[in-house]
């Protein structure tokens, strides 16, 4: 069994060896690193010669064909069994490939087409751990998998994928991490990939797509990657723009979700509108108001109000947005005391569960 790890990167000369050579300390009997430069106008490319390792592929865009289309063209190289894509600022710690060498072993030989994704660390610009987040709460404490517990001897979750979509689409939430995540390379060509419709988090939407066509979803819980959290991010950029790229890239996915697919999981598109609003325009939106965001809520409302105008009017969490924004100051205070007191309770969580 092939590892094909793909690396897209743009301009991250300060990070991209690193991650590279976290890759290569794997030290896995068979893998290859397929890294696809973006038109980087900094020192990517020299890092990349610079390994001169038979195990490494490069590819240079003769332009950027941006961040979605970029991670397509590092997977099309791939000729391993199953991929991972690993973002160039990113890291794999010790022990992550054995851990799923072993685990898509297993399902491998049951004919099992799997995705699977893991804890990770979250590191800063220096390389210091400065948090680390398990599964959230799509995983059930009935997923654990008392046989994979004990070939791995770390606690592992399982769940169909028709049934991890459900969830996930319920709270318009991605049950993977972009650079731990794992999954058979036959179910990357069955998706066509991940495509250039969405401006800011393809991932999620891919994942969608991977599991409505894969049989089961795992989840490992050891800290096998460090996500990096620095200005230059994809997250930071997006809280930058003001999370509207983020709302469109939402709102075309309740537009393109299989109409089939939603039947065979028990959905209706109802149900999937019905998410959008609460999650990611009631919810988001107090979260925003509730750190100082006032001009960004109204944004995020008035999104949920010029997409699903009905649903925002049929949505608690909504009207309450709309009634705290319409007090002006006196408003976001009100939303900062409860932001602080779910916080308080919640930790980390609090930006995406606010408001229950």
């Amino acid at each position: 069994m092939k590892f094909s790890v793909c690396i897209p990167n743009y301009n991250y000369e300060r990070y991209l060896g690193s991650t590279i050579q976290s890759v290569l300390d794997q030290d896995d009997p068979d893998l290859e690193i397929l890294i696809s430069d973006n038109a980087s106008t900094d020192r990517s490319v020299e890092i990349v010669k610079g390994f001169n390792d038979p195990r490494i592929r490069l590819h240079i865009n003769a332009c950027n064909v941006g961040f979605a289309g970029n991670l397509d063209r590092s997977a099309g190289m791939a000729t391993g069994d199953v991929m991972i894509m690993l973002s160039s600022d990113d890291l794999m710690r010790a022990g992550a490939l054995a851990a799923y060498r072993k685990l898509f072993g297993r399902l491998r030989e049951q004919g099992c087409a799997a995705i699977a994704s893991c804890s990770w660390e979250v590191i800063d610009a220096e390389d210091r751990v400065t948090d680390q987040t398990g599964p959230n709460n799509l995983w059930k404490p009935e997923d654990r998998q008392g046989e994979l517990e004990e070939l791995l001897g770390v606690p592992v979750y399982g769940v169909s994928a028709g049934e991890l979509l459900r969830r996930g689409l319920l709270q318009m939430r991605n049950p993977f991490n972009f650079a731990a995540t794992a999954y058979d390379a036959d179910l990357y060509r069955r998706v066509e990939g991940y495509g250039g419709g969405r401006l800011y988090n393809p991932d999620k939407w891919f994942h969608w797509k991977v599991l409505a066509q894969a049989d089961m979803a795992y989840f490992v819980d050891s800290r096998l990657f460090a996500y990096r959290w620095h200005g230059g991010n994809q997250f930071a950029q997006q809280g930058a723009a003001g999370a509207l790229k983020f709302l469109v890239d939402e709102y075309v996915s309740t537009l393109e979700l299989d109409a089939a697919v939603l039947e065979r999981i028990g959905l209706t598109r109802d149900d999937v509108l019905g998410a959008f609003i609460e999650y990611d325009i009631a919810r988001h939106g107090l979260a925003t108001l509730a750190q100082g965001g006032r001009v960004r809520a109204r944004r995020i409302l008035d999104f949920g109000r010029a997409t699903y105008p009905q649903v925002v009017r049929g949505n608690r969490n909504a009207r309450l947005l709309g009634a705290l924004l319409a007090l002006g100051p006196v408003g976001e205070k009100l939303a900062a005391r409860a932001y602080r007191s779910f916080k308080s309770k919640n930790g980390h969580r609090a930006d995406r569960e606010m408001v229950q």
